[in-house]
């Protein structure tokens, strides 16, 4: 019977449990981008398409939303999410229209509105 030398079967072991490891990492990195991260990429999206609009201040709305969800406060996400489907309702800082109804309906769609007690303004009659 032959037996296969322990170095090659060690490494074997440690590459399968690097590989593992790996994988666990990328999986776990996948799970913390939230809604909130979703939402903030379209705003930098928005941004490349209307460089012109100041979306800065709807970033940084997300960002406390971020913070607040991060310590788990839901009254802040709940008020800080209402304050920005009302900026972009409104249009505050000079947005593009376009860039205004494609970022609230896809907010919108991606936010717990129901689990944080989240209301979209209706719009403008």
């Amino acid at each position: 019977m032959k037996r296969m030398p322990i170095i090659p079967s060690l490494f074997v072991v440690l590459f399968a449990a690097c590989a593992g490891l790996l994988l666990t990492f990328g999986i776990a990195q996948a799970q913390t981008q939230t809604w909130c991260d979703e939402i903030l990429n379209s705003v930098t999206f928005y941004k490349s398409l209307y460089p012109t609009s100041n979306w800065e201040p709807y970033k940084d709305k997300l960002i406390s939303v971020r913070e607040a969800l991060g310590k788990g406060d839901k009254r802040i996400v709940r008020t800080e999410m209402g304050k920005f489907f009302s900026m972009l309702r409104k249009r505050d800082h000079g947005i593009n229209d376009v860039g205004a109804d494609e970022l609230l309906n896809f907010a919108a769609m991606v936010t717990p509105l129901q689990e944080y007690g989240i209301s979209v303004p209706p719009p403008a009659q």
